[in-house]
C-alpha cells in the first residue's frame, strides 16, 4: 500500500476503541521492525521520526525507506514527524514526502500556540497532509513527579485549542512522559476521561514506554486514539545488538548485529500492538 494521511486511521480507532500504534524509528531496522509487527498483528502504523532522530538520518532518506516498506504493506501505513519544533521544519518535511506532521508549540503562550499551528494545518491540509498539535506540557519522565503533573491539559482549553486550529488529532497532558521513570506514573484517567470523551479530534498519549500496561489498558477503555512508543524500542534494539555482540564478537558482519536487534524491536513492537487492541476486542 501507498503511505496515507493518519487522520482516517486514528478515526476509525476511536470509533472501535482501539489505539493506533506511533513507534518512534531512527534506521532502515527499526522500519523494517515495525512494519513486519503491523503487518504480523493486522494493524494500521504511523511510522514516526522524532525531529533529532530526522536531522540524525535525513527527511528525503527516511521517506524513501517508509514509502519502500509501505509498499510491501497489506496495512494501512503513515509516516509522520514527531514533536516537530518549527512550521519551516513540519513544511520541509511535507516536501518530502511525509502524510503525518506534528507541531508541537506548547511551550507557547495559549493564542501563539494556536495562530502558528493553524499555519502548519492550512499548508499541510492543503496538502492532503494530517497534522497532530500537543497542548499543555508533556515533560520528561526523569523529572520530578510534582513537575510531570504540573503542565496537564485543560480539557476546555483542549476543546477550544481544537476549534481554532483544526488539528486532526491533540497530544495531551496526562501524567505520562518521555522517556525513562525516575517514579511510577501517576496517570489522571478522570481527565483524560473527560478530555478522550469531549475531544472534537481523537487524542494522543506520549510517553507510553515503562507504563504500566494496566494503565495503557485503562486509556484505551478511556478512548484514546493513538499511543506513542519510543523508549521501549530502543531499549529492545540495544538488548538485541548486545546480544549479538555475545554471540558473534566483533568479527561478526554487521547484518548479523543489526538482525539481532531487528528481531527484538518486533517482539517488543507485536506486544505493544497487542496491548493497544485488547479493550477492543474483549
Amino acid at each position: 500500500m501507498s503511505l496515507v494521511p493518519f487522520q482516517k486511521m486514528l478515526n476509525e480507532a476511536r470509533k472501535y476503541h482501539y489505539a493506533v500504534p506511533a513507534f518512534n524509528v531512527a534506521d532502515m531496522e527499526t522500519i523494517q521492525a515495525i512494519t513486519r509487527a503491523a503487518e504480523m498483528e493486522g494493524s494500521p502504523l504511523i511510522i514516526q521520526l522524532y525531529h533529532a532522530d530526522l536531522e540524525f538520518a535525513g527527511a528525503d532518506f527516511m521517506t524513501s525507506l517508509a514509502r519502500t516498506a509501505s509498499e510491501h504493506c497489506t496495512v494501512p501505513v503513515s509516516i509522520s514527524l514527531d514533536h516537530g519544533q518549527s512550521y519551516e521544519q513540519a513544511v520541509s518535511c511535507i516536501e518530502q514526502g511525509f502524510t503525518g506532521v506534528m507541531i508541537d508549540l506548547s511551550k507557547n503562550d495559549f493564542y501563539e500556540n494556536v495562530e502558528d499551528t493553524k499555519k502548519v494545518v492550512e499548508y499541510a491540509h492543503a496538502k492532503n497532509v494530517s497534522v497532530e498539535a500537543e497542548l499543555g506540557t508533556i515533560f520528561d519522565a526523569d523529572a520530578p513527579l510534582e513537575i510531570r503533573n504540573s503542565g496537564m491539559t485543560d480539557p476546555e482549553k483542549a476543546i477550544e485549542f481544537v476549534r481554532l486550529t483544526g488539528v486532526d488529532a491533540l497530544a495531551v497532558s496526562i501524567g505520562t512522559a518521555h522517556g525513562v521513570y525516575s517514579s511510577t506514573p501517576v496517570i489522571d484517567f478522570e481527565r483524560a476521561g473527560q478530555i478522550f470523551r469531549t475531544l472534537p479530534c481523537p487524542a494522543v498519549v506520549h510517553g507510553a514506554s515503562c507504563t504500566p500496561d494496566e494503565d495503557i489498558l485503562k486509556l484505551c477503555s478511556l478512548g484514546v486514539s493513538k499511543i506513542n512508543v519510543g523508549t521501549d524500542l530502543n531499549h529492545a534494539f540495544n538488548r538485541g545488538i548486545l546480544r549479538g555482540f555475545k554471540i558473534y564478537g566483533e568479527n561478526a558482519a554487521i547484518r548479523e548485529y543489526m538482525e539481532e536487534g531487528r528481531n527484538e524491536v518486533i517482539k517488543t513492537a507485536r506486544q505493544k500492538i497487542q496491548l493497544f487492541r485488547t479493550y477492543a476486542e474483549q
